[in-house]
């Protein structure tokens, strides 16, 4: 199976050169993790847009509720797709990059369901995405207010229990038969095959 983006780096250098013409321009960008603990969604969101902005101009920030997501792979295809979509080809559906990513995410077309895999009020973990960053954005995003960065994902970050692993099945169409076939290790990359057919609806 061959999936976008699988092999992405996942720090600030990763992706595409801009100029590579051999497919689709990949900017830099920098995953990180972390705890959250969000009062204020209006205003965390909006320090999320100043400090995008403080990063460069062209930064955008897209954080990622990890308890609905499979992991790095997930992320990695859709922003893959994403960046397609947005940068490439020029025919995105939503109106800013960051909700773009997140309907890739939600292997979707409607913005209020990708919404839910963004961050919410209450206490989560997340997935950072900083796209296009001029410089490393670690001290920008550890000012976030609530967030507690990781110095590197914990093994917790790509973990499959019982629970979310029935969320994943019920929003990615998953049946029982798939997943006995390929085996519960592989979740991830079914999810993310799931991103990608979904360009085929769009």
């Amino acid at each position: 199976m061959e999936i976008p983006g699988h092999n992405a780096p996942s720090s600030h250098s990763g992706g595409r050169p801009v100029n590579d013409t051999a497919g689709p321009i990949m900017p830099p960008y920098h995953l990180t993790y972390a705890d959250a603990e969000i009062t204020d969604i209006p205003a965390f969101l909006a320090a999320v847009h100043t400090t995008a902005g403080n990063l460069g101009a062209h930064t955008r920030i897209i954080c990622i509720n990890a308890d609905r997501v499979a992991g790095r792979l997930h992320i990695t295809t859709a922003l893959a797709h994403a960046c397609r979509t947005w940068f490439t080809d020029k025919n995105p559906i939503a109106r800013s990059f960051e909700m773009e990513v997140l309907l890739w995410v939600a292997a979707g077309r409607q913005t209020s369901v990708a919404a839910r895999f963004g961050a919410q009020k209450g206490t989560m973990p997340l997935w950072v995405v900083v796209v296009a960053a001029e410089e490393s954005p670690t001290a920008e995003i550890a000012r976030l207010p609530g967030l507690t960065l990781y110095p590197a994902p914990p093994a917790t970050a790509e973990e499959m229990g019982a629970e979310k692993q029935a969320r994943l099945m019920q929003d990615f169409s998953i049946s029982e038969a798939e997943l006995s076939t390929v085996g519960l290790k592989r979740l991830p990359e079914l999810v993310a095959e799931r991103v990608a057919l979904s360009a085929v609806y769009r």
